[in-house]
């Protein structure tokens, strides 16, 4: 039976501010691994929250627009998960096996939707970098 650390335990509550950079909370979202999942979950479960939000709302008569709620949701889900894919650097050996680890679905259809949103918003520069992503993914 392993036994717990409780020095490494209060480790995590030291009092010097430079402590903070160490955990490994913020160490994880270094790892680009990390970064494409944030990409493609922010997207899957945004559209998760449409569905269950329409079938929510046809049961109610909401006081909003309905649409304009999902046009800024929709505004900002993508462009949060382009913080993170944008992130990822094809020249960097570590990056490059984390998009080739990464499950290849649902990556190929988020990066699709995502090429979508972006190219319907007219944001090419976006849509080269997803495009660039994901033909190599299609292509190992």
């Amino acid at each position: 039976m392993n036994m717990i650390d409780k020095d490494k335990i209060f480790d995590l509550f030291s009092s010097d501010m430079n402590a903070e950079k160490d955990l490994p909370i913020n160490n994880l979202m270094e790892d680009p691994l990390s970064k494409i999942g944030m990409f493609t979950k922010l997207i899957q479960n945004h559209e998760v929250f449409h569905k269950k939000l329409s079938q929510f709302l046809s049961k109610e008569s909401p006081n909003y627009n309905i649409e304009q709620t999902k046009e800024a949701s929709t505004f900002t889900v993508y462009n949060r998960a382009w913080f993170y894919i944008n992130q990822i650097d094809l020249t960097d050996s570590n990056h490059l096996d984390a998009v080739l680890d990464f499950k290849v679905e649902p990556f190929l259809t988020i990066l699709g939707k995502a090429l979508q949103y972006f190219e319907d918003t007219e944001q090419y520069e976006k849509c080269e970098k997803l495009l660039n992503l994901k033909k190599l993914k299609r292509n190992i």
